[in-house]
C-alpha cells in the first residue's frame, strides 16, 4: 500500500512540474533567459505548484518566553530512589532491609577489614540502630497511664 501511495504522489508532482515547464515554453519560447520576466515566472511557479502569496510576518507575542529550569538529574534520581525504597519496603519490610544491611556488612569486612567498616561508619555517621529500653518502655508506660 505504501508503495502505491508513494507512486501515485511521484507521479503527481511530476505533472505539476510538467505543467509548469509547459507554461515556461509557452511564456518564453525561444527567448534567452536574460529576457525572462522573473516576476512572472515566480507567479506561474506559483499558480503551477499551489504556492499561495507569503503570509505577512506576525506580530511579536506580549509573552515572556518560558524558560525552562536546568534538569537537575540527582534530585531526579534521589527521587526515584526514595520512591523504590519505600515501595520495596512496604512490599518486603524491615527484614529485608535488616538482612541487605548485614550482608553488605559482611561483604564489606571481608573484603576490607572491620577497621575499614569503622571508618566507613564514622565517615558516613552511620550510627546502630538504638535498641529498645525496657527501662524507658515502663517509664512511658507509667507516665500515659498517669496521663488519662
Amino acid at each position: 500500500m505504501n508503495a502505491e501511495i508513494e507512486f501515485y504522489s511521484r507521479v503527481d508532482a511530476s505533472e505539476v512540474v510538467a505543467a509548469w515547464i509547459e507554461r515556461m515554453a509557452a511564456a518564453y519560447g525561444d527567448d534567452s533567459p536574460a529576457q525572462w520576466d522573473y516576476d512572472a515566472i515566480y507567479a506561474l511557479r506559483a499558480e503551477a505548484f499551489g504556492d499561495g502569496p507569503e503570509p505577512p510576518t506576525p506580530a511579536a507575542s506580549n509573552v515572556v518566553p518560558f524558560r525552562p529550569l536546568r534538569f537537575d538529574r540527582v534530585a531526579h534520581c534521589q527521587t526515584i530512589a526514595a520512591g523504590g525504597g519505600l515501595t520495596t519496603f512496604a512490599k518486603y519490610g524491615r527484614a529485608h532491609y535488616s538482612a541487605l544491611g548485614k550482608a553488605g556488612r559482611a561483604a564489606t569486612v571481608a573484603a576490607h577489614g572491620e577497621g575499614y567498616w569503622r571508618g566507613l561508619r564514622a565517615v558516613k555517621r552511620w550510627r546502630a540502630a538504638p535498641r529498645p529500653s525496657p527501662a524507658l518502655a515502663r517509664a512511658v508506660g507509667e507516665y500515659l497511664a498517669d496521663a488519662a
